[in-house]
């Protein structure tokens, strides 16, 4: 099946279907080299290499100084001389202006933070910048990219003694400190995500000494206090980033009092909205989160949960809807029958498996795939799938069965509804052939 379905591609974009309403979900991915046990990271994707970028945070040993990069499906530690010095709760943000990731800020166990760093996607490296100006040393301060002008924006963080207010623009060389009309009250450890379709920045949440628990716009000049019906519960450590397939900022776990939480939100401008999730991560805050454009994807990676911090990968993804129709024919055995399960996301590392079953043994039989239902009577069975845009042939097993596996190829559009049947050769009918059930498979 791996070899005919990279082949559906052109066929599939021709295709109307109807969007399918389906349940979010989170999986476990498991790489082939994994990442290691991390928290309070410093984290951004970064467009220029295609991959997410992951530096430092919390281990096993202490604080860090590794980078990792993941590009969807395998995480790479880099070997690299020049770096910056281990720390935790660091910030990056991608500045598209000089295409470079910009990193600043931290703590050591000692000593808040303050210096800057670029890393360039394009070579693999850090350097470190020497601004005359530059924000307060701090821990936990929220980086973003400027909707004004693609420069990284830093804004609060926690000194030790005060959290920040304060709001600095990269300028490429310097830090520069922007006067806004109004600003949020101080806060470290909130969410700071930009909308690039609305051209916003959302921040929610945080640590502060005023109680935080509010939501604020960014737009490039000024803040602006949110109203929504509905907002998360209060919470730091969380982490969020922009998903274009929901054209809207996600939020996922964070704490609250010292508790983890495992709760998915939504903000698209006007208010927040709970996602109903089927699976999700183990409770966490202090996690990494990018959006993976290969994949269509949400990934979240590590983070920690009181003394535990974890190594683990995880996606979110509509994962579309497989939904039976029809019933087959067949002869002795009566009808063989035709499922599948998996993510129908296409270029999913997860894959799509077909079962049939209760087949006569070593068969041979045609998979069919088409783009509409149908009900044409035939000889042995009813026609589910008309017209057929690909046939794959194939054979039952010794048992009567078929299992195979495959991915909808990227490039397959969202909201395309796949129609599948299989016709079998059965000695036992009266016909000699029987046929299963239809399935529809709705990509996301």
């Amino acid at each position: 099946m791996s070899r005919i379905l990279p082949s559906l591609a052109l066929a599939l974009a021709l295709a109307s279907g109807r969007t399918a309403c389906a349940a979010e979900t989170w999986q476990q991915f498991i790489p082939a080299q994994p990442f290691g046990a991390h928290a309070a990271t410093a984290h951004a994707y970064d467009p220029v290499s295609g991959r997410l970028i992951v530096f430092g945070g919390l281990g096993a040993i202490g604080y860090l100084d590794d980078t990792y990069t993941f590009d969807g499906a395998t995480w790479t530690k880099l070997s690299l001389s020049i770096r910056p010095s281990p720390r935790a709760a660091s910030s990056m943000a991608y500045d598209s202006a000089l295409q470079k990731l910009v990193l600043f800020g931290g703590y050591n166990g000692s000593q808040y933070l303050g210096d800057t760093w670029l890393f360039d996607g394009a070579t693999g490296s850090w350097s470190q910048v020497m601004p005359a100006v530059a924000p307060p040393a701090v821990t936990a301060p929220m980086l973003f990219t400027d909707p004004a002008n693609g420069h990284a924006v830093c804004y609060g963080g926690y000194d030790g003694q005060f959290y920040q207010l304060t709001t600095y623009r990269f300028t490429g060389t310097n830090w520069q400190k922007l006067t806004p009309a109004t600003s949020p009250t101080a806060r470290s450890a909130a969410i700071a995500a930009l909308d690039p379709v609305r051209q916003r920045v959302v921040l929610f949440g945080g640590l502060g000494s005023v109680n935080p628990n509010n939501t604020w716009e960014w737009d490039g000049v000024n803040w602006a206090s949110k109203s929504p019906a509905h907002q998360p519960s209060l919470r730091y450590d969380s982490a969020a980033v922009f998903d274009p397939r929901k054209s809207a900022v996600v939020l996922f776990g964070g704490a609250s009092g010292g508790t983890p939480l495992d709760d998915t939100w939504t903000w698209n401008g006007v208010d927040w909205t709970e996602l109903a999730t089927t699976t999700k991560p183990q409770v966490r805050e202090s996690h990494a989160m990018a959006y993976l454009p290969n994949l269509g994807r949400l990934v979240v990676a590590g983070g920690q949960a009181q003394v535990t911090i974890y190594k683990d990968t995880w996606f979110e993804q509509d994962t579309g809807t497989i939904t039976p129709y029809g019933t087959g024919s067949g002869g002795a055995l009566g009808p063989a029958t035709l499922a599948a399960s998996g993510d129908l996301s296409p270029g999913s590392p997860f894959g799509l498996t077909l079962a049939l079953g209760n087949a006569q043994p070593n068969q041979p039989l045609s998979l069919l795939f088409g783009t509409q239902t149908a009900a044409i009577h035939t000889n042995g069975g009813i026609l589910a799938v008309f017209p057929i845009v690909l046939l794959l042939p194939a054979a039952t097993g010794p048992s009567g069965t078929l299992v195979a596996n495959g991915a909808v190829p990227l490039g397959v559009p969202s909201g395309v509804n796949l129609r599948l049947q299989a016709w079998i050769a059965d000695p036992t009918s009266i016909f000699q052939v029987g046929c299963t059930n239809g399935l529809t498979l709705s990509v996301p």
